[in-house]
């Protein structure tokens, strides 16, 4: 069955999320008003979350619990914890542009780290904000090196407005696969080019994709940049597995 949402899932998820950057927590009016939603139909969800520890509540304020963070430790699923904190800079170094690491987060991308000075997706990066997988071109790589049966899920799971998206990823598809490298061509912001490749453990398992991005002077320059973000990458899990 391929993943689809649901109404209560996506709304504890909203609540999770909105509070997470807000040290000093949000009041139960203001939540429902960033929600669009009556407080009566979040205060029951709101609650079980403090019960379970998901958020806590400080002078009538909701904020992050520790309990998200618990979860990521027992499983030991930080992606964080699996990247080497000079690659971004080493990227970036050779590469001569900005490069932002990227991780699927349920059907959507999101960025954990950049390094450069592209404003729009600095800000992505620091507000951790929800991208498409099927238009971004770290999402598109990291599709297009899923096993069929999970790309094929997730590509069933898109909405109506979304299809356009899938269709311009399926029919890059081909090359993708062939070259490793997956593209976005000033689509998602305007006039800002990027190429992306997977990131991956020493074991092949995929944690996220490295993508560098430039300005339409560096168009035509993207396929030799991508190439060597690979090769760097490549180095990177010699040195690991050695």
């Amino acid at each position: 069955m391929p993943p689809r949402h649901h109404r209560t899932v996506d709304r504890v998820a909203a609540i999770l999320e909105i509070v997470a950057p807000i040290r000093q927590g949000l009041t139960l009016a203001a939540l429902a008003e960033r929600l669009q939603a009556p407080k009566s139909s979040i205060h029951e969800l709101v609650n079980g979350l403090v019960a379970t520890g998901y958020l806590v509540e400080r002078d009538h304020r909701f904020g992050l619990g520790p309990a998200p963070f618990i979860l990521s430790l027992n499983g030991n699923r930080l992606a964080t914890q699996d990247i080497d904190r000079d690659l971004l800079p080493r990227v970036h170094a050779e590469v001569g542009c900005s490069v932002l690491i990227g991780v699927q987060v349920g059907m959507s991308l999101v960025y954990i780290d950049q390094i450069g000075d592209e404003p729009a997706l600095e800000f992505a990066a620091r507000n951790h904000s929800r991208r498409s997988l099927y238009a971004t071109a770290s999402g598109k790589a990291i599709l297009a090196a899923m096993p069929v049966r999970e790309m094929d899920a997730l590509l069933h799971s898109a909405t109506s407005q979304e299809q356009p998206e899938v269709e311009r990823f399926l029919a890059d598809l081909p090359d993708i696969r062939a070259t490793g490298l997956a593209y976005n061509p000033g689509l998602t912001v305007p006039n800002v080019y990027s190429v992306a490749t997977v990131l991956r453990r020493p074991d092949g398992e995929i944690i996220g994709a490295v993508c560098a991005i430039g300005r339409a002077e560096l168009q035509d320059s993207l396929p030799g940049i991508g190439r060597r973000v690979q090769a760097i990458l490549a180095e990177q899990r010699a040195t690991t597995s050695a």
